[in-house]
């Protein structure tokens, strides 16, 4: 693994409360700390949403037990920064949120350790982490590496997290591979709860694949691009479930590949053979799985005239059967879709400044029914990220 070269030094100087608006505009590094801590525990199931009504350097946390959607402490969340990315880390105890490069200028990862009743402290005393212009964030399994794929769509970055401090350290950073003719455009990025490979949305330039050894923390370089239908269409969200299945929704719909980890490190992703393609309607950005009752759930757009969440019956071979009463009525222009830490619920983000967020329960079948909705932002410039709890 080469180091990364974008690593920059972070240590800034800590200054008052009152100093905060002089800061928040400086390239995004350095955000009031208020208190800080080294490390927590957090067993609650809880959700953290960008693109907040409250305004795009805000997100909310939300618990979400019982089906609703309740404020966590000290709820919404000034960041003084755009999330791009966010992630939770496996073990719950510290949520990692990407500055938007876009907006802010110069990309930073920060860390927040996630206390009693979900309330979130920044960790190093407001100092970012790390300086990377984030696309998207995901952890792995083990809950000892962070990747972070790079907003340019040239790299995957990697680095070790320190489960005591949520502090990073980079280790190192694999170039991204794309299809010919297609335009690299990083959307998202999953890594497979087996831990077996690792996997990047690139708009028109496919899938990226990399197999992935979470023992030694290495990754391969690309194992193999997964190429859309033709240079017209594109792959903008993924998911991969417990059986190393994967999911990749575009503007050709759903799109499944098997995914077999060989012995000798390597894997080899197949397109299933049922799947030419599950129709999913227009503007198709956000793909989530279950997580142990077999379904995949996908969140059509439909041209910003009322979205769906399209459900799926995940079968032998990555065949799929759509469940009763799909689509479903989803947020206006859904844009991100998770499942919860206990698999009984799924949350939708959309731009609605009355119920852009939106709760729905997982039914035995796989059936969805809206539980609970809440505001969000409804301005589409601003990213729409999700975290939950695992």
């Amino acid at each position: 693994m080469a180091l990364s070269s974008r690593r920059i030094s972070l240590l800034l100087t800590a200054v008052p409360l009152l100093s905060l608006a002089a800061l928040t505009g400086c390239a995004g590094f350095f955000v009031y700390p208020g208190t800080s801590t080294s490390s927590t525990s957090s067993t609650g199931d809880y959700a953290y949403v960008s693109n907040s009504a409250s305004g795009s350097n805000y997100i909310n946390g939300y618990s979400l037990s019982g089906g609703s959607l309740v404020a966590t402490t000290g709820s919404p969340y000034s960041l003084g920064f755009v999330p791009s990315a966010m992630v939770v880390s496996e073990a719950n105890t510290f949520l990692y949120v990407a500055s938007s490069a876009t907006l802010s200028g110069t990309g930073v990862i920060y860390g927040y350790s996630i206390g009693t009743g979900g309330a979130l402290t920044i960790l190093n005393n407001g100092v970012g982490l790390e300086a990377e212009n984030t696309s998207a964030l995901d952890v792995s399994s083990d809950g000892q590496w962070l990747f972070s794929l790079n907003s340019d769509g040239l790299t995957l970055e990697e680095y070790g997290i320190n489960t005591t401090t949520g502090l990073l350290t980079a280790e190192g950073n694999y170039p991204i591979t794309a299809t010919a003719g297609g335009v690299v455009t990083p959307n998202a990025l999953k890594i497979a709860p087996s831990g077996a490979y690792i996997a990047c949305a690139l708009g028109t330039a496919g899938v990226d694949v990399f197999a992935f050894n979470t023992s030694t923390g290495v990754a391969s370089s690309s194992a193999g691009v997964l190429p859309p239908a033709n240079t017209a269409s594109g792959f903008y969200s993924l998911a991969i479930d417990s059986g190393n299945d994967l999911f990749l929704g575009g503007t050709n719909g759903l799109v499944v590949y098997t995914v077999v980890a060989n012995s000798n490190g390597s894997v080899t992703s197949t397109l299933a053979s049922s799947s030419s393609g599950y129709t999913l309607g227009t503007g198709n950005q956000s793909v989530a799985v279950s997580k142990a009752s077999g379904y995949v759930f996908a969140g059509s757009q439909n041209g910003g005239s009322g979205s769906t969440v399209y459900g799926y019956a995940i079968g032998t071979g990555g065949a799929l059967t759509a469940v009763s009463g799909s689509p479903f009525n989803g947020p206006t222009d859904v844009a991100a879709l998770a499942r919860d830490s206990t698999g009984n619920y799924l949350l939708a983000l959309g731009y609605s400044a009355t119920s852009g967020t939106q709760l729905f329960t997982i039914g035995s079948a796989g059936a969805l029914t809206s539980t609970s909705t809440a505001a969000d932002g409804a301005t589409l410039t601003i990213p729409s990220v999700l975290a939950l709890t695992h």
